[in-house]
């Protein structure tokens, strides 16, 4: 794999050709949305095209394959955009085959630059319908063009698609999708969707209101509840606070339809969809019991700001419920607190205590976990090289030996003229194909930039100890790093980080000295990471 990298960072300045490409390792990316499957850019066909190039050029495919659903001209949101950007920096391919110029982006301008960034890197990428190989001079105009289409199509349709959505709010028809207790329901025209009653989430949409206007319970005290009939959100989750009081907050339920709401030009206009009348009447109750929570006889100034290192990345140890930050007057001041979850239906964990200060979690944290999370001189080269460890793929032994026979027989008939170039060409090329898929194999390890994660975790145990950092930077800072932090009562018990810093933990794990404790069935490669002794550990992994 080395002499095929190097040979393509050699070639970068040269005029490249399909035929340069033999031999290349290649991934490829698919992007896909609902408008595009429609204009022909869908999934299956995308992969039909780049497996055939590939063949037909002879590149070493990966299996790798970045696919993702998603629509829009920002990058930001795409996330094996990101991923086949980061693993160019760490050379796990020579080319990107890309079905065609649109699926890249949208965006002429972030196509451009995020180009430059894989040519600079000496990556190859390939459009493979259109027969372009992006930065060449052969096909700079019409890659150029391409681009300009591409970004075109995409601004007249989010144009289009602005202007129906507001000529169904004016004609009285709800945007989106249908809200609790109502499913959408095509016209005969087939134009525009109406929302009609559910009768299998009616119920809980019912049920919700009720409980919410008898004035004795919050978003949260009604979520429980919820939750404790088994009754489920429209997207089959578990009712939150949130959403609860989305449900509150939908202005559908008045029969009113809503467009662009919260911006300048917000429009609130009859709906033509019917709401049952205790339905709508419920609702209503329930603003004004909102209204009545929030405005009192006597003004009070808002509370200030508060932020909770560790709130809801904290976990019980016992019971897996999450903690959450409150602020309790304590002699005068205030102390902030992280507290168990409330109890309620399906609950029984009876850890003691169940709640602890933010300055005793901070303070235990800096000296029970931020001492081990520190890395040796050689962690890179270790990590690098266990992630580039590509697990084989069993071949077929006799299918193997059998192709082989066939393919020199082929030569044999070739040469003493019993096979016309054209046949032998054929021949060969199919028992190749056939062969390719019963060798044993290597899959390739993706390998993430661990560049920035290496320098914060290096960083942490200093940022987290110094004077000057407030909570709102160590509840950052905790967010970015883990996934999980769990307690049993006032010990802190395990850390669980997050996939891009999975591969330094491993790397501290497997020192002499440290140890870990697995929340769950651990993947590979290890996740959790506890102090190193001394002090002592139990058999839990921790003092």
């Amino acid at each position: 794999m080395a002499s095929l990298t190097t040979r393509a960072h050699r070639n970068r300045n040269a005029p490249m050709t399909f035929e340069n490409l033999k031999g290349l390792r290649a991934e490829a990316y698919v992007r896909d949305s609902t408008l595009d499957q429609r204009d022909g850019f869908g999934p299956d066909l995308q992969r039909r095209n780049i497996h055939r190039f590939a063949d037909s050029y002879e590149l070493a495919l990966g299996d790798r394959w970045y696919t993702e659903f998603v629509s829009g001209r920002q990058v930001k949101s795409r996330h094996e955009f990101q991923e086949f950007i980061e693993d160019a920096r760490v050379d796990s391919y020579d080319v990107l085959l890309v079905d065609h110029t649109s699926r890249f982006g949208r965006n002429q301008e972030e196509c451009i630059r995020f180009k430059g960034e894989l040519q600079r890197l000496g990556k190859v990428v390939v459009f493979v319908s259109q027969g372009i190989i992006s930065g060449s001079d052969r096909d700079f105009l019409s890659e150029r063009i391409n681009e300009t289409l591409d970004e075109q199509y995409s601004r007249n349709l989010s144009r289009y698609v602005s202007s129906a959505m507001a000529e169904k709010a004016i004609h009285g028809y709800a945007n989106g999708v249908a809200p609790l207790g109502y499913r959408s329901d095509k016209l005969a025209s087939g134009k525009r969707e109406r929302k009609l009653p559910d009768p299998e989430t009616m119920p809980i949409l019912t049920a919700l209101l009720q409980d919410y206007a008898t004035g004795q319970f919050s978003f949260r005290d009604v979520a429980d509840r919820m939750n404790a009939q088994e009754f489920r959100t429209r997207n089959s989750k578990p009712f939150t606070g949130a959403s609860v009081r989305d449900v509150l907050d939908n202005r559908f339920y008045e029969e009113k339809v809503v467009y662009h709401r919260g911006q300048a030009d917000e429009e609130v206009r009859d709906g033509i969809h019917e709401v049952p009348p205790e339905v709508k009447k419920l609702w209503l109750r329930c603003q004004e019991i909102k209204h009545g929570r929030r405005i009192t006889s006597v003004g009070h100034p808002r509370g200030p700001a508060r932020h909770f290192p560790f709130s809801r990345i904290l976990s019980c140890d016992q019971c897996g419920s999450p903690y959450y930050g409150e602020a309790a007057k304590k002699h005068g001041s205030v102390d902030l607190r992280l507290s168990h979850e409330r109890r309620g239906p399906g609950r029984h964990c009876n850890v003691r205590p169940r709640s602890r200060s933010v300055e005793s979690l901070s303070e235990q944290f800096a000296v029970r976990v931020l001492p081990s999370l520190s890395l040796d001189p050689g962690w890179k080269a270790q990590i690098i090289e266990a992630l580039r460890e590509e697990p084989k793929v069993p071949g077929n032994e006799q299918v193997m030996q059998r192709l082989q026979s066939a393919l020199k027989n082929l030569r044999k008939q070739h040469i003493w003229g019993d096979l016309s170039d054209e046949a032998y060409q054929q021949e060969r090329i199919t028992l190749e194909r056939q062969l390719k898929l019963v060798t044993p194999s290597h899959r390739p390890s993706k390998l993430p930039n661990l560049g920035r994660a290496a320098g914060l975790l290096n960083d942490l145990s200093t940022l987290w100890s110094h004077p000057g950092v407030t909570h709102e930077q160590r509840e950052t800072l905790v967010r970015e790093v883990f996934t999980r932090v769990t307690i049993d009562g006032k010990i802190l018990k395990a850390i669980e980080p997050k996939p891009a810093y999975a591969p330094l933990f491993a790397s501290i794990v497997t020192r002499e000295g440290s140890g870990y404790h697995a929340l769950e069935p651990p993947p590979s490669p290890p996740q959790h990471v506890f102090e190193r002794e001394p002090p002592l550990c139990d058999s839990r992994g921790l003092p």
